[in-house]
């Protein structure tokens, strides 16, 4: 009969097996959470992004033509006027007043030559007479000397309205020809329908000569004059789009093509910009000239490009690669890279549409390390 040797058992204490358990649970690395985002397809937009401000592309501005007082302009810019309306109105009194003093001033000048023509002549009749009337011994020579001398005061008197005159009256009409002309300024009209978007002077206000009034534009013709940062001076170019967007209408965007570059650089608040010019597609309704807008110039544009985030590509060894995300583990796959924006990066070769990758920033990763997505909403900052 066999007999059956008892098989030893070791007791582990209780102590030592609660020791084991934490060296256990301590030892094992925690998988790093990452994000992730999935390789799209679809349009890829370089962009230049910057500022600007907007203005007429046709615009004037009303200056005062006379010293004066306005007696009639608008309270408030925004007036719609066409070709030829009034716009402004001038107290016309006192160049009228000054007007007619003026023409009253020239007939009298020409009636004084007028009248000292008519003096010499009625002067050398009498003369003539006075010296027949001497040699016949019927006059004596008192009265004789006394003919001549009148008609010499009379043609000398001739002789200085012939010569000032006509220098007074040249002077009348260079002063009637002004007068008149600010008397037809006193009516101040548009120049070309437009709307009138700036005004400057006030009802009862004296203004001079020179002095702005208000501006006049058409406004479904706008622009905007754009700074551009001399770091992209080599990448906007004439012809390229642009998207305009303005705080004051939230949602709302405008579109137009750069038209002209200003090659002079300035400094602008610490920045070093030239400028550029916009034409802004009608419809304009919205935009008002001196609005600051904000101004994303399209420098290129790929419709089907093949892209993820710009935080999705990592370097090694100077090679781009992205970690593509098989299962819960991270593949290193090489990548080449096509355009590149801010926020987009496009991939020509190396991973498929619908590919997972990582997207930083994220922990020091290695080819085939395990992790754990980061749920929706925890991404670090």
């Amino acid at each position: 009969m066999m007999s059956v040797r008892p098989v030893p058992v070791f007791c582990i204490p209780p102590l030592l097996l609660v020791f084991l358990v934490l060296q256990l649970c301590c030892g094992r690395s925690p998988r790093p959470q990452v994000q992730a985002a999935e390789v799209r397809r679809g349009t890829l937009r370089i962009e230049v992004a910057t500022n600007g401000v907007v203005e007429p592309v046709d615009d004037v501005e009303i200056r005062a033509r006379l010293d004066g007082r306005i007696v009639e302009i608008p309270d408030e810019p925004g007036k719609r006027v066409q070709a030829g309306d009034e716009i402004a109105r001038f107290d016309a009194v006192p160049v009228t007043s000054a007007l007619a003093a003026a023409e009253s001033d020239r007939l009298a000048a020409l009636e004084a030559l007028r009248a000292a023509r008519g003096a010499a002549q009625l002067t050398r009749a009498r003369a003539a007479t006075d010296a027949e009337l001497y040699k016949k011994g019927a006059l004596t020579r008192e009265a004789y000397e006394a003919s001549r001398r009148a008609l010499g005061e009379a043609e000398a008197q001739l002789a200085y309205q012939e010569r000032e005159v006509p220098l007074r009256v040249s002077a009348l009409d260079l002063r009637i020809k002004e007068l008149t002309e600010q008397r037809e300024s006193t009516n101040v009209r548009a120049p070309f329908a437009g709307t009138i978007y700036k005004i400057q002077a006030k009802k009862g206000e004296m203004v001079r000569v020179g002095d702005p009034l208000l501006w006049l534009a058409d406004l479904e013709h706008l622009r905007v004059r754009v700074n551009i940062d001399q770091v992209d001076l080599g990448r906007v170019q004439p012809g390229q789009r642009v998207e305009v967007a303005a705080n004051a209408f939230p949602g709302r965007s405008w579109s137009g093509v750069i038209t002209e570059l200003i090659p002079h650089v300035v400094v602008k608040e610490s920045r070093s910009v030239s400028e550029g010019l916009a034409r802004i597609d009608p419809p304009t309704n919205g935009m008002v000239p001196g609005m600051m807008v904000d101004v994303d110039v399209i420098v290129t544009e790929k419709p089907s490009a093949l892209h993820v985030p710009s935080e999705a590509i990592f370097y090694r060894n100077g090679q781009p690669i992205v970690y593509r995300i098989d299962g819960n583990t991270v593949q290193a796959t090489p990548v080449r890279l096509g355009l590149s924006s801010v926020t987009a990066t496009e991939i020509t070769e190396g991973v498929q549409e619908g590919t997972v990758v990582v997207v930083g920033p994220a922990p020091e990763l290695e080819d085939g390390m395990r992790v754990e997505l980061r749920p929706t909403g925890t991404a670090k900052s």
